[in-house]
This record gives structure tokens, sequence and C-alpha cells, in this order.
């Protein structure tokens, strides 16, 4: 018997798959290096230069096509896994979004590239290579 073994791409994947779209597409974005694992001294000095639990990991900050009147903000996507759940996302990432969407950012949760390509177009931002 010939067990076939399909593994889905990490999340480290996908958001880097996300990244290549959003270059193409020229918006003005940054990752936010908030994940892995730190060795304690760095894990300390990225705390005291003000790296945050919980900030989601991709701000842009170019609005979608046709927004006016300053609004929204931007947008926070925090980035899953495909076959993620809601119950992935922890309280600490559900506050900054709560509080981001408070300031006039939108935010998504997307797992995997082609849900946050989805979302996105869906909110009217135009992606090449998408």
């Amino acid at each position: 018997m010939v067990t076939t073994l399909h593994l889905r791409p990490s999340e480290l994947q996908e958001q880097a798959a996300l990244v290549r779209i959003l270059r193409k597409s020229k918006l003005l974005f940054a990752a936010v290096p908030n994940g892995g694992y730190r060795l304690s001294r760095e894990a300390r000095n990225m705390r005291m230069s003000g790296v945050q639990a919980g900030v989601p990991d991709i701000l842009v900050f170019d609005r979608p096509a046709g927004a006016s009147g300053g609004l929204p903000a931007g947008l926070a996507i925090e980035m899953k896994r495909v076959g993620g759940t809601p119950c992935n996302v922890t309280p600490e990432q559900r506050r900054w979004l709560a509080e981001l969407r408070q300031r006039g950012w939108l935010t998504i949760v997307a797992f995997g590239v082609n849900h946050a390509v989805e979302q996105m177009k869906g909110l009217g931002y135009e992606l090449k290579g998408a």
C-alpha cells in the first residue's frame, strides 16, 4: 500500500505567497515580526522596542480602490494556515483586530493566501498576479 502525504502549506508559506502578490500590486504594506521562537534576550529587546503580542501579521497602508474621506485607514491581515479555524485566533489577536476596527481600519483573518486574496478583492483591492 502506497500512502501519499499531502502537507498543507505553513502559515509562513501562505504569508510569503500573499507578500508576493502585495508587492506585484505595488501596495504599501509591512509585516509585523511577532511570531516565532525567540531567545529570551531577543524577545526582551523586541518588547522594549515596542513589539506587542497579537498585532496582525500584515498591515496594508493603502486603502481599497474607490475609498474616500480618509476611511478606511488601511487593512490589517491576520494570517492563518489553510484548514485553521476562528479558534486559532488568540485573545490578543482578537483584541488588536477590534482596536484597529475602532480606529477605522479594515480587518480580516485569512486562512491561506487564496482566502486573503478573495477577501481583499471583496473589499475593493486591485491585486495583480492573484
